[in-house]
């Protein structure tokens, strides 16, 4: 028994608009970030809208992801400031200048021109340099988890839609049984066969079966709204979202999500930290080695009319004991980093575990419904409708089976929602939305040619049925 045909295929790409956002000049972000704060201009009705749509507009018009771009120049402008030399600084002074009996006003004068500047050691230019390199490839591990952040969102939003248009259609049934109920219980009714108080339970019944419709077609209109929000369209441009609930994916085993989670962003991010740590480190060991700062300059003397070189080297004493401090709090800070990544894993491991436990129940809760409930009590609700209609069950029996299986089917509804919900958990934890195989043909297709790669995110193929 098919109910719901609501959309039939699936397969979305998100690693070809993740590296579009991320191999983007920024020529094509500026243009971005203008689209996604103009909200003069709205986007044509359409019917309904795919995954893949809602995939790609989001990915194009959110700020957040856009952020990281500034993010890069930040760490572009520091790193031209980090490569400059040492300044030269040029200086006057002033000696015996208007004094007092032998050396009033210039006559004993003496004039001091000179330049000055830092000899730098222990190459600490490169080792700023590194620094700033780390904190460039940490940033680009950050703006995947905010991308796998982003997609979770987007596909609970949809998933939510799914699961509103879903159940819009079984009140809508819901209605219908009543409007036909109300009708057979009047025929009933006026024959004298049952008594006028089913009739106004049942005009009740069809009351409420309306005002059911009416708060799940308004539920519906504020959940596409919930997800047009996502790509910034205020106002939706589409009456309903593509996809099949009951179309699953199959998902890996624990110890398989376990060896992804150590290979993911979450957990790669550490690594990242700590090299940004460990490049710290290294430019607070170059700094063991104090500066040189050295002068020259010329100096011309009044009182005996004569002119001379000048020279002078300065290096601060104790530089390494001086710096002791902040070498062992950058050594802190790394050994920190190792156990917060040990604590992180477990974390993850367990969300993963829960979020794999709630998968399975929801698919066991999916299969038994399907195949041993909805049956019966279909066949049940034929029969007592019969057996109401030749007198022989009462109104009230008909309308509590009635109940049973719109309430099931609702239940199927929730527990297929929660299989997708919870394999979006798990592939936003374990990155898993992130990995698609790409082949060198397809670094060079085009833009509509990579969006029919195939991708992990959820609600996508027919491989369970």
């Amino acid at each position: 028994m098919k109910m719901f045909p609501i959309f039939e295929h699936a397969p979305v790409i998100v690693c070809s608009c993740i590296l579009g956002l991320l191999l983007s000049p920024p020529t094509a972000h500026a243009v971005q970030a203008n689209r996604f704060v103009d909200e003069s201009v709205q986007a044509p009705i359409r019917e309904t809208l795919t995954l893949e749509d809602t995939i790609r507009m989001t990915l194009a018009n959110n700020p957040s992801l856009y952020e990281f771009e500034f993010k890069q120049r930040v760490i572009d402008g520091e790193s031209k400031t980090a490569a400059l030399k040492p300044a030269l600084s040029a200086g006057v002074e002033l000696e015996n200048l208007l004094g007092t009996g032998e050396v009033s006003g210039i006559k004993e004068l003496e004039v001091t021109l000179t330049l000055s500047s830092v000899l730098q050691l222990n190459d600490k230019p490169a080792a700023r340099l590194n620094v700033l390199s780390e904190r460039r490839i940490q940033q680009d591990v950050e703006k995947q988890i905010r991308t796998l952040d982003i997609l979770g969102e987007l596909n609970r939003r949809y998933i939510k839609v799914l699961v509103l248009q879903a159940s819009l259609e079984v009140i809508k049934d819901a209605e219908t049984l009543a409007l036909y109920t109300l009708n057979a219980v009047t025929k009933r009714v006026e024959a004298g066969a049952s008594p006028l108080l089913e009739q106004k339970r049942a005009q009740a019944a069809l009351a409420q079966a309306k005002l059911d419709v009416s708060l799940a077609q308004q539920d519906l209109r504020f959940g596409l709204r919930s997800l047009s929000i996502m790509w910034g369209e205020q106002t939706p441009s589409f009456k309903r979202v593509e996809g099949d609930l009951f179309a699953f994916n199959k998902i890996a085993s624990f110890d398989a999500l376990a060896v992804a989670i150590q290979s993911g962003p979450h957990i790669n991010l550490f690594a990242k930290q700590s090299r940004v740590q460990a490049a710290q480190l290294r430019l607070a060991q170059a700094n063991n080695l104090a500066d040189i700062e050295w002068s020259a300059g010329l100096r011309r003397m009044q009182g005996i009319d004569e002119t001379a070189l000048v020279a002078g080297i300065s290096v601060p004493l104790f530089q390494k004991e001086r710096n002791l401090g902040e070498y062992e709090a950058h050594r802190a800070r790394l050994d920190a980093i190792e156990l917060q990544k040990q604590s992180n894993l477990r974390s993850l491991l367990h969300s993963v575990n829960q979020a794999l436990g709630e998968h399975t129940r929801a698919l066991l809760e999916v299969e038994t419904i399907q195949l041993n409930v909805i049956p019966p009590l279909k066949e049940a609700l034929d029969l007592v409708e019969s057996a109401y209609l030749e007198g022989r069950f009462s109104y009230l029996e008909w309308v509590t089976t009635r109940q049973e299986f719109l309430t099931t089917r609702l239940t199927l509804i929730e527990a297929a929602s929660q299989v997708h919900l919870s394999k979006t958990e798990i592939e936003t934890l374990t990155g898993l939305a992130l990995k698609t195989e790409h082949n060198d043909d397809s670094m060079h297709s085009s833009h509509q040619d990579n969006l029919q790669q195939s991708s992990n995110i959820s609600i996508r193929s027919h491989d369970y049925e």
